[in-house]
């Protein structure tokens, strides 16, 4: 389905067709002058002729070298989860395009403080007037302003092969060379094998200031309804027909992950961060085929709730659920850095266990 402007960038970065093939080529001038900008920034910073500062307290970054489709924001919320077990509580901190994923943090992760803004200097101080001892900064490999205490850069196993096409031309802000700023990298995987990610990961390590390379699995868990109730098992999906609505980066990939599970899935695809008209969800729920279900993001949730009919057919959530199948110990190792920083900085905290008790 088309979802307007952002289903059509979608289309100009993903599609096989020859008609995208040469909407990007078009696009390539514009796209050099991005990566122009983007060294000449970077290398300003580098030289310290634009200066980064540090935030009130000690923070975890989570950033991606493309827009979308990487897990940042389910990573962020298992940042901030590892944290809070740490025995601190986290402020979430991130720029808030669109407003699902505030209200997705929210939801996910209500001891947390959530604060949002393009001056992530002012966001952070909020959080940190709010009560956050620690932060962790979604989408900040890119903001150089900000100089968090631990960086993780992530990358997905299942879009890292092939033409990695800069700003406007594909969805990549940056290239390898940005991993020197991180302390490890995450390679997130959805239907790409422990292997491929390993092997992914060994790879990019070592251009990471700490030679550090994580495996992160990210698959639906527990369903949730989108009115409430009681949550059911994905398993519950076999053999049934799914109508799946997404509206985030790589939204085949949700459809393929319950096609796995063994239901018949149809796809409707939307732009990232779309924001869904009453007509939009009108249709999609008079497109049901009978006894079937909507299944949809924890992103796509918050807006969609508010305009699901009573009495439609049952729409459920599914929340990514986060699990380190590779280098556990080196994340817990930074994680334990910045929450050790941050016990400094609040000497009144109660010292919590350094790992997740099992």
């Amino acid at each position: 389905m088309n979802g307007g402007p952002d289903a059509a960038v979608d289309w100009v970065w993903r599609a096989r067709s020859p008609l995208a093939m040469l909407t990007r080529a078009a696009l390539l001038p514009a796209a050099g002058l991005y990566r122009l900008g983007s060294s000449v920034r970077n290398a300003a910073y580098d030289a310290g002729l634009l200066r980064s500062s540090a935030l009130p307290v000690p923070s975890v970054g989570i950033g991606n070298l493309s827009v979308g489709g990487t897990g940042k924001t389910p990573l962020a919320m298992f940042a901030a989860q590892e944290l809070l077990e740490r025995g601190l509580r986290p402020g979430i901190v991130l720029r808030g395009y669109g407003g699902d994923e505030i209200a997705e943090h929210r939801a996910a992760s209500p001891s947390a403080v959530v604060e949002s803004g393009a001056d992530r200097h002012a966001a952070a101080a909020a959080a940190v007037e709010r009560g956050a001892e620690v932060l962790v900064l979604d989408d900040c490999l890119q903001r150089r302003d900000v100089v968090p205490d631990v960086m993780l850069a992530l990358v997905s196993a299942e879009t890292w092969t092939g033409l990695r096409w800069p700003l406007p031309a594909g969805p990549w802000r940056e290239g390898v060379g940005a991993l020197r700023r991180a302390d490890a990298v995450v390679v997130t995987r959805k239907l790409a094998s422990q292997q491929e990610a390993e092997r992914l990961a060994a790879a990019l390590a070592g251009r990471t200031r700490g030679r550090a390379g994580i495996v992160a699995a990210l698959e639906p868990g527990d369903l949730v309804p989108l009115r409430g109730g009681a949550p059911q098992p994905v398993e519950s999906l076999r053999g049934r027909d799914l109508v799946a609505v997404a509206g985030i980066g790589e939204p085949d990939m949700f459809a393929a992950a319950f096609e796995r599970k063994g239901a018949r899935v149809r796809l409707l695809a939307f732009g990232d961060h779309h924001a869904y008209t009453a007509d939009e969800v009108a249709w999609i729920v008079k497109s049901m085929p009978r006894d079937g279900v909507a299944i949809t993001t924890a992103k796509d949730a918050v807006k969609l709730a508010p305009l699901w009919p009573a009495g439609a057919t049952a729409c459920l959530v599914a929340r990514l659920r986060v699990t380190i199948t590779a280098g556990a110990d080196r994340l817990g190792e930074l994680l334990d850095r910045a929450a050790t920083a941050a016990r400094r900085k609040n000497p009144g905290t109660a010292a919590a266990p350094s790992v997740r008790e099992s």
